[in-house]
């Protein structure tokens, strides 16, 4: 191959990644964009100051999700003593409009708020904060499905799809900075097992896990299910006796990622002291769940989640069977468990508790299928 081409090839492949960026700059904004227009994106200002002050409204279990409300306090810190001394916004910007038949409830809440000494950089931050979760979401999806998805067409497709999810999963929601950090690491995770990675990574992930969010639990579990195998194990004879377990390092190694998680779990609801959680219309339980599905609300939920993520769990349900080992056993371990929690301790119209799963498993099972069948269409034709 001459030198020219080489060259063409090289400048191609840089004008693609810089095409991808662009894309991806692109739909990390839309999600932030549903969040402050049909949701509560306004509100995340004054929940952030009441966490930071130890006064909110939702103590439990906000007040133990410390991860992302430090590095938002630490960021505006560098904001403060870098850009805004050179460029201070607040001094350059104002808002204000004039409107002889008055404004609406919301424009007048998001006038008054940019009033208020501090929040313009706060919303700066914010911004930034949740469009860099989403690049990098977009970017370990990416890593993450090529390995089972080899066109980058079709996973470019399904990254669409999961911008699309992200800007639909808003219901209720401020910009919950803490749900798509939870997101992050459980695609670092699951990028470790399947690119068998070194397993140490996942003492820092577990660590960061328990200061961020509650739902950091599963992922000790998932690395070890990833190392068992099922292979010979059938389901309508029960032999468990078929199914081997991973070597005692790996043992050992789980049990040490749980004892760092409940370690940090027990010592922040120690610090700040325990408190009983908010009870949101009916205690978490029973009541929930049957709130979540025999009543208006469950309506809702089910709205919300097709919304969210149409038919798709459905489709790699149905063609389950011709989904890789791995990807089925995280979805047999994983989101029957992560559902049910959900369906009993929250409100499941708030999509975005689901999108875990629905990236690390359902996405790459679609996308693979999808794949296998225009393979298949190729053969045949």
């Amino acid at each position: 191959m001459s030198t020219p081409i080489i060259q063409s090839l090289q400048k191609n492949n840089k004008i693609a990644k810089w095409f991808i960026c662009v894309c991806f700059a692109i739909l990390s904004v839309f999600p932030i964009y549903r969040n402050f227009y049909y949701s509560n994106g306004l509100l995340t200002y004054e929940r952030h100051r009441a966490v930071m002050e130890k006064r909110s409204e939702f103590y439990n279990p906000w007040q133990y999700r410390v991860l992302c409300p430090y590095a938002v306090e630490a960021l505006l810190w560098v904001y403060n003593h870098t850009v805004d001394k050179v460029i201070p916004i607040e001094q350059k910007i104002h808002f204000s409009i004039q409107s002889t038949s008055g404004t609406i409830a919301e424009t007048a809440q998001f006038i008054k708020l940019m009033q208020t000494a501090g929040v313009m950089k706060y919303l700066v931050i914010f911004f930034l904060f949740r469009f860099f979760e989403h690049i990098l979401i977009f970017y370990l999806s990416w890593r993450l499905w090529s390995n089972f998805v080899k066109s980058k067409w079709l996973i470019f497709l399904g990254i669409n799809l999961l911008a699309l999810s992200l800007g639909n999963a808003v219901a209720v929601a401020d910009l919950s900075f803490n749900t798509y950090m939870d997101i992050i690491f459980y695609l670092i995770t699951a990028l470790v097992i399947v690119e068998k990675k070194n397993a140490g990574i996942l003492v820092l992930i577990t660590i960061l896990a328990a200061f961020n969010r509650e739902t950091g639990i599963m992922i000790p579990a998932l690395y070890f299910i990833s190392q068992t195998d099922f292979t010979e194990f059938n389901y309508r004879k029960f032999n468990t006796s078929a199914i081997k377990f991973p070597v005692i390092k790996t043992w050992i190694f789980t049990v040490l990622l749980y004892l760092l998680f409940f370690t940090i779990f027990i010592a922040l609801r120690m610090y700040f002291g325990y408190r009983p959680p908010q009870v949101w219309k009916v205690p978490a339980g029973w009541q929930m769940l049957k709130l979540n599905l025999f009543s208006a609300v469950g309506v809702k939920a089910y709205m919300e989640l097709i919304g969210t993520m149409g038919v798709i769990p459905l489709m790699v349900v149905y063609t389950f069977k011709q989904s890789p080992h791995l990807l089925k056993k995280w979805f047999i371990f994983l989101v029957p468990i992560w559902i049910t929690v959900h369906y009993i301790s929250v409100v499941a119209y708030e999509t975005r508790y689901f999108i875990v799963p629905f990236v690390i498993i359902i996405m790459p099972m679609l996308l693979l299928l999808v794949e296998q069948e225009i393979k298949k269409a190729t053969l045949e034709t």
